[in-house]
């Protein structure tokens, strides 16, 4: 039981440790903004580099997968997105910054696969539910960043030498953990399956049915998400005045309610059901993201924050442990498909985002995301209650 207890915790480090990596940059956007010169569109389509690498990583981490299984590539996916991201920090002109966002882009896309598909290989060896508590840690971790970029910057400290001191001490923490995971064939062995076959990838093939609806679900919460990575630093050093600490704190209280309702997710899918659960965390996304763009201060951009990340919590990794038990011939080619169409959101995100920003300013450009709050009622197929993964 403690070698369980131990392995799933470092499974949950891995996704923290990925979070803390990627937040320390949000609280610094607006930093690197101002030392670049740039404006709120030119800012857009540099953001845009990130999913844009994303979205081409997603193509070809099934390959990756299949050659070096699961655990290895959490190993060296994790550690090397979190080296890369060091790249964003020697930018000197747009393009470069753009460029140098791809790049993290496409090797986050291979952490992002391989950990989420180990999470839903755990939970069917284990025989429940842990991922919405995985993804309280990745939470939890986003939350720890953004205090600590906003530290950094709070402290005069440059955005290069902050991510030369803390990007290869992540790197080395996500290896240690990585390397504690189930093996891969334990793991088969624990959940009474036969290793299946490693089988020849033959690309990309759009999904159809059940697949294709449920990764139509997390669109809306991911495209909110990103909204509030990328755009509630500006939103808030620019039109509300407020401090890099403040900002951090903004980002920090989002991040932090989500992961309380992760914490909570799995309990409430239990005993719900996890359509329930998504449908109702939509409506109070929806009710937040609005909240949040047109509040006129600081006293109601604090609380309406903690609303956006309550709502967004649990939509993603519910969806994600679903398709993680859909029919197929590895499940983790399911996940890389849900990943593959949910992450256009954040494709969609920043030129979305920042035109509208532009014609209308950027409060109004956070609240008109509202609508997409409703997305879960329009596509979430109708599922049973069960206690167990089906």
């Amino acid at each position: 039981m403690s070698s369980e207890r131990g392995r799933l915790l470092s499974l949950q480090m891995v996704f923290a440790l990925n979070a803390i990596g990627l937040a320390v940059w949000f609280p610094r956007i607006p930093d690197v903004k101002e030392a670049l010169g740039l404006d709120v569109l030119t800012l857009a389509f540099c953001l845009f580099g990130m999913p844009a690498g994303t979205m081409l990583g997603f193509l070809i981490v099934g390959r990756i997968i299949a050659r070096l299984g699961l655990r290895t590539t959490v190993v060296v996916g994790g550690s090397g997105f979190l080296v890369s991201f060091i790249a964003p920090a020697l930018a000197w002109d747009a393009v470069s910054l753009g460029l140098a966002l791809f790049l993290c882009g496409l090797t986050i896309a291979t952490i992002e696969v391989s950990m989420n598909a180990k999470a839903s290989q755990t939970e069917r060896a284990l025989g429940r539910r842990i991922m919405t508590r995985c993804h309280a840690f990745w939470s939890f971790g986003t939350m720890a960043g953004a205090l600590i970029g906003g530290a950094f910057a709070e402290r005069g400290i440059g955005f290069l030498a902050q991510q030369l001191v803390l990007q290869p001490i992540f790197a080395a923490a996500t290896i240690f953990f990585a390397l504690r995971l189930i093996a891969d064939e334990i793991a088969e062995e624990i959940a009474d399956e036969p290793a299946r076959p490693v089988e020849r990838e033959r690309g990309f093939r759009l999904p159809e049915g059940a697949l294709l609806a449920m990764c139509l679900v997390p669109i809306g919460a991911l495209l909110i998400e990103g909204a509030m990575m990328e755009w509630s630093a500006l939103l808030m050093r620019e039109w509300k005045g407020a401090g890099p600490l403040v900002t951090a704190l903004t980002f920090s209280l989002f991040a932090l309610a989500m992961a309380l309702a992760r914490l909570s997710g799995d309990w409430l899918a239990e005993r719900f059901g996890p359509r329930p659960v998504i449908l109702g965390s939509g409506l109070a996304m929806a009710a937040g993201i609005a909240a949040f763009g047109l509040a006129p201060g600081l006293w109601a951009s604090l609380p309406a924050a903690l609303v956006v990340g309550a709502g967004c919590g649990n939509i993603y990794p519910l969806t994600m442990s679903m398709v993680g038990q859909l029919p197929a011939a590895r499940p983790e080619r399911n996940v890389a498909t849900l990943a593959l169409v949910a992450f256009t959101a954040f494709l969609i995100g920043p030129p979305l985002i920042g035109a509208l920003a532009h014609l209308v300013g950027l409060p109004l450009a956070l609240a008109l995301l509202a609508p997409l709050g409703a997305a879960p009622l329009l596509l979430l197929p109708r599922q049973g209650r069960g206690r167990q993964p089906q």
